[in-house]
């Protein structure tokens, strides 16, 4: 009866040992990036959308179109609009900001050309660089 007995508790020990290192993995994993508001993709932060809708709460989008296409679909105007300048990786107000059209595309799925700046000299050289243009203000993403 002894080994019966040392076999199970062998047995329970062991998956104890199992059970609390994948408990302990997964808290160090920490909780997963939450994903964009419209499509649940990965959030690259250089690219990065914030929208405040009309209640105060914060959608976050992996690109311009989503947000764009999310933001299509409200009927209250949000209160706040923020891109993220992709030379210093800050977020600014979408308001002053200066969208390019370029040949780089941000996010295959969307198909998203569109860049931000805080600058108008940092947009400028990406343009050179990638054979855009500087968006006229009326044609913004925003507007």
């Amino acid at each position: 009866m002894s080994t019966h007995r040392t076999y199970w508790l062998s047995a329970l020990a062991g998956l104890a040992v199992v059970v609390t290192l994948a408990l302990v993995a997964h808290w160090a994993r920490g909780r997963p990036a939450q994903g964009c508001a419209l499509d649940g993709a990965k959030i690259d932060p250089v690219y990065r959308v914030e929208i405040v809708d009309g209640q105060g709460q914060g959608h976050d989008f992996c690109c311009l179109v989503c947000a764009r296409l999310w933001l299509d679909r409200q009927t209250t105007r949000p209160q706040a609009i923020r891109v993220t300048d992709e030379a210093s990786g800050e977020t600014i107000d979408a308001a002053t900001a200066f969208f390019v059209r370029s040949s780089v595309v941000t996010r295959p799925t969307t198909g998203n050309r569109v860049h931000v700046f805080r600058n108008r000299s940092d947009a400028e050289k990406h343009a050179d660089l990638f054979g855009g243009f500087v968006l006229p203000e009326a044609e913004g993403p925003f507007q």
